[in-house]
C-alpha cells in the first residue's frame, strides 16, 4: 500500500476548498447577486429622451443635483444610444426631492448644445422608480 496516497487526497481536498473560498472572495461584483444600488432613501431614475444627432454627438443629462453633474457639462451623465433615437441612462437620486435638469448634446471640438426652453422640473417619488419619456427641445 502506498503511504503517500492519503496525503495526496488530503492535499487535493484542501486545494479544492481553498479554490472555492478564494473564488467566493474574488467574484467580481457583476457576477454577484444583482442590486439596483439604491438605498432606502433613494429612487432609481431613468431618463429617456428622443434626440436625433449627428455622427460623433453624445446626449447627456445635467441638473441641479451632484448626481446629475451640478449643471457642469463636464460632469453630466452620458446617455446610451442603444435604442436610438431614444437615449437613456439610469441614475440613483434622493427620494422625494425637487429636481431641475436639461439635456445637452456634446461632441469633440464643438460647443455644448443645451436644449431650449426652461429647465425641466420634477419631484422624485418617495420610493420606487422615476422614469422620463421626453423629446430634446431644439
Amino acid at each position: 500500500m502506498d503511504r503517500n496516497r492519503p496525503r495526496i487526497r488530503l492535499r487535493l481536498r484542501f486545494a479544492a476548498v481553498l479554490a472555492l473560498f478564494l473564488g467566493a472572495l474574488l467574484t467580481p461584483p457583476a457576477l454577484a447577486a444583482p442590486s439596483t444600488g439604491a438605498r432606502e432613501d433613494s429612487v432609481v431614475a431613468t431618463f429617456n429622451v428622443t434626440a436625433y444627432t449627428q455622427w460623433g454627438q453624445q446626449v447627456y443629462v445635467t441638473g441641479n443635483r451632484p448626481e446629475l453633474g451640478s449643471w457642469n457639462p463636464d460632469q453630466a451623465v452620458p446617455l446610451s444610444s442603444a435604442a436610438y433615437p431614444t437615449w437613456s441612462a439610469t441614475v440613483i437620486l434622493p427620494a422625494d426631492t425637487a429636481l431641475e435638469y436639461k439635456y445637452i448634446i456634446k461632441a469633440v471640438n464643438t460647443p455644448v448644445v443645451w436644449e431650449s426652453g426652461p429647465n425641466r422640473t420634477t419631484v422624485t417619488p418617495p420610493t420606487g422608480t422615476y422614469i422620463t419619456h421626453e423629446t430634446f427641445r431644439n
